[in-house]
């Protein structure tokens, strides 16, 4: 699964690069909001859990994973561009707030779980 962390990153460099270079605002840093790779991080886990249960090999995880966050990604971007254009972002405040209160619980509950999982990998190397 390094192929992944390493391809994020990767594609965090470039998405950083493009926004800081090619931005019309003269004191743009492009940065990748934290938020939206929890749920990337689920969804990776849920697919590689389909996948090696159901007999799949390393190469179908990675490459399925691949596709299907790509997608997803885009998929999420045409519908920001098109709520953009058509001036709809005032929708979002029609959003029922236990969805919106929910969604924060979410990212408040799963940061706790991620670093201690972090810590917990960092120091098995480390004592290895």
């Amino acid at each position: 699964m390094n192929a992944l962390s390493k391809l994020v990153i990767f594609s965090s460099l470039i998405h950083q690069l493009g926004f800081t270079l090619f931005s019309s605002l003269p004191f743009a840093i492009g940065t990748v909001q934290d938020a939206g790779l929890i749920f990337l991080s689920a969804m990776s886990n849920q697919i590689a859990t389909k996948i090696l249960d159901d007999g799949g090999t390393e190469e179908e995880v990675v490459s399925t994973t691949l596709a299907l966050l790509s997608a997803g990604t885009a998929c999420l971007g045409v519908v920001l561009v098109v709520m953009g254009h058509f001036r709809l972002a005032d929708a979002v405040s029609y959003l029922p707030m236990p969805v919106v209160g929910g969604y924060l619980a979410f990212i408040g509950a799963t940061i706790p779980f991620t670093l201690y999982e972090t810590c917990t990998c960092i120091t098995s190397l480390t004592l290895a």
